[in-house]
């Protein structure tokens, strides 16, 4: 009897494990990831950081098909970087996330290059911009990067770009935060959580199958936790996405799924609260320590198509539960930005105006939802003319 259970337990582990090993086979040949997957390296410290001299095609239908290569920092240049500033040159230093690394733009139309290009024309020589945008950075790895690497430049003015979905990469990133014996934040490491070994990052670093389950399996368990199980099938039978009924409800803590909740029209004031907490300890951070060595600080914010035009953004906006031809108010939003950064006396530049002013062109794919060429030059020639630009420089 002994012997028929090690059998029947032995065949059940090889038939489980023989399952598992042809769904990961099935799951690596049809399931694609994401066009910039390469340029995600985890790092120890920065989370994530695009490797040098990358070379890869970012493209979305009816959007861009462009090759791009990263330089010899792994960032989009111009040209490769030197620690060493240049003598006599003020040296800027723009931090952010995908809008600022340029997705579906060529390096030399981004709007850090552009505002380059500007000061060159003002003051040939004098002045170097640098773009350290990564994709999918936030203020909590923008942190870590400018202490651990972005500060060896010497930078006179580090802009921070800040992007509306960044509350919510924050929140996802924090768990993550290693810190030193004093508490000081030191770096973000995807393999840790909480300080111990994140095994859950482990299997999907491995295995396709893992990453699929968790982000589809697992995130469907999550839409019935937030939206209880009888709503969740009934939104399945009726044609309902779960995923518009948890990113329009007013009331309920939606931020694992909502990289606009900041910006929901008639969201629940407390819950945006508490999770703007969390990035503005990460701006005041930023501040303190430039402060301490004297550099320049200014922020940077900026809407997406849906809050400037009709007629932009148009096809992917659906995806967010946002309509298709309708304008939403980014007023309240922006209001809570401008208002944190005057009471931390921190320069601020708002795009909103820059980005209404030119709603009449196409400034963002309308797919992908990032900045267009005409995007990337609104954004830089608005940072160029803006008089706390203008100020920071003397």
């Amino acid at each position: 009897m002994q012997k028929k259970i090690v059998a029947v337990s032995l065949f059940t582990l090889f038939f489980l494990a023989t399952a598992a090993l042809v769904a990961e086979i099935y799951v690596r040949a049809t399931h694609k990831g994401s066009y910039l997957t390469g340029l995600m390296k985890r790092d120890a410290v920065f989370h994530h950081i695009p490797p040098p001299y990358y070379e890869g095609t970012m493209s979305s239908p009816g959007d861009f098909d462009i090759y791009f290569r990263t330089n010899n920092r792994g960032m989009r240049g111009p040209g490769d970087y030197n620690y060493e500033k240049p003598e006599g040159v003020f040296r800027i230093a723009v931090m952010g996330d995908s809008f600022t690394f340029g997705v579906g733009v060529d390096a030399d139309k981004t709007a850090s290059y552009l505002l380059g290009e500007l000061l060159d024309n003002e003051e040939p020589g004098r002045y170097e911009v640098l773009n350290f945008g990564v994709n999918s950075y936030s203020p909590i790895l923008e942190y870590a990067y400018l202490k651990n690497e972005v500060i060896r430049y010497d930078p006179d003015m580090v802009i921070v770009m800040l992007d509306i979905s960044d509350i919510q990469d924050d929140y996802l990133y924090e768990p993550h935060i290693v810190y030193a014996p004093g508490g000081e934040v030191i770096a973000c490491d995807p393999m840790r959580v909480r300080g111990k070994p994140d095994f859950k990052a482990l299997c999907m670093k491995y295995s396709r199958l893992c990453y699929v389950m968790e982000t589809k399996l697992f995130d469907s368990f999550r839409k019935m936790a937030v939206i209880g199980f009888r709503n969740y099938m009934a939104n399945k039978f009726t044609g309902r996405r779960n995923k518009t009924e948890i990113l329009t409800n007013r009331d309920i803590d939606n931020i694992y799924f909502d990289r606009f909740l900041m910006f929901r029209e008639g969201k629940n004031e407390k819950v945006v609260a508490r999770h703007w907490s969390r990035t503005a300890k990460y701006i005041k951070m930023i501040k303190g320590y430039l402060d301490g060595r004297g550099i320049r600080f200014i922020l940077v914010t900026y809407p997406y198509g849906h809050q400037v035009g009709e007629r932009q953004w148009q096809k992917g906006r659906a995806y967010w539960a946002f309509e298709p031809g309708k304008v939403y108010d980014a007023g309240k939003g922006f209001s809570v930005i401008s208002d944190f950064a005057k009471e931390n006396d921190i320069g601020f530049i708002n795009l909103y105006g820059a980005m209404l002013a030119g709603k009449d062109s196409t400034l963002y794919f309308d797919s992908d939802g990032h900045w267009t060429e005409a995007g990337q030059a609104a954004a830089g020639r608005a940072i160029f003319d803006s008089n706390v630009f203008r100020k920071n420089l003397e």
